[in-house]
């Protein structure tokens, strides 16, 4: 694997698998899949399509991808509020059971363009609910156990436990506590990538309990082990 980009300010993640075959994971994130060359196969809410040259899974859509003689570009882009919908709505781009795929696609790379300069020149993550945005702007500035977070988030927000846990999933489709192992996972990776750090401090400097449990969040986050994704350390800009 390498990774061309991995900028958690901007929510930006692009990687190249020189093969994959994942098991069925969900992620916070769109995700855009081009075959640099052959073809991938993708389980998508229990439905397999194979023969695909380009797919664009939603937030949170359940999914598998094998690709066993085919490079793939892989581009993950947090979108918490509607500009990445408006603008994949404008192209004519619609989700049939939570992807847009295609066999034949001749304006992928067109389209991966624009995407890309979108989520570069445009704020796709923060939510257009202020309560939202800043939970999530706290969990990402502090290491807190989930025992403790929804106590400091209401009091933050004015909010009960309940009202927030129910805007929370509205606006980002998953539960809170769901949400803080991503960004646990975003923070293991970028440590991992940026700094060199063995996956064992990694998963101590993350707020995870222990390697074991880092991966085990890695499978059910993105479908693949840490030691999978981590084959290449390249970081490229």
């Amino acid at each position: 694997m390498e990774i061309h980009d991995f900028d958690i300010k901007k929510g930006i993640y692009n990687f190249v698998f020189s093969e994959l075959n994942t098991e069925n994971h969900s992620h916070p994130v769109v995700e855009v899949i081009n075959a640099i060359n052959g073809t991938f196969s993708l389980e998508v809410n229990g439905q397999i399509v194979e023969n695909l040259v380009f797919a664009i899974i939603g937030c949170n859509i359940k999914h598998k991808v094998v690709s066993l003689d085919c490079n793939l570009r892989i581009l993950m882009i947090e979108s918490h509020n509607l500009l990445l919908s408006n603008f994949l709505n404008s192209k004519n781009i619609t989700f049939e059971n939570g992807a847009f795929l295609k066999t034949k696609f001749s304006l992928k790379d067109v389209l991966i363009a624009e995407i890309k300069n979108l989520a570069n020149t445009k704020d796709l993550e923060t939510p257009t609910d202020k309560r939202i945005a800043e939970s999530i702007k706290f969990m990402e500035q502090n290491e807190i156990e989930y025992k403790n977070l929804i106590s400091e988030l209401t009091s933050k927000v004015f909010l009960s436990d309940s009202r927030l846990s129910h805007l929370f999933k509205e606006h980002i489709g998953i539960s809170i506590k769901k949400y803080l192992v991503w960004n646990k996972l975003r923070q293991a990776i970028n440590l991992y990538v940026s700094e060199n750090t063995n996956l064992t401090d990694v998963s101590i400097q993350s707020g995870f309990f222990d390697q074991a449990h880092l991966s085990n969040s890695f499978k059910n986050v993105l479908g693949v082990s840490p030691s999978k994704a981590y084959n290449s350390r390249i970081l490229q800009s």
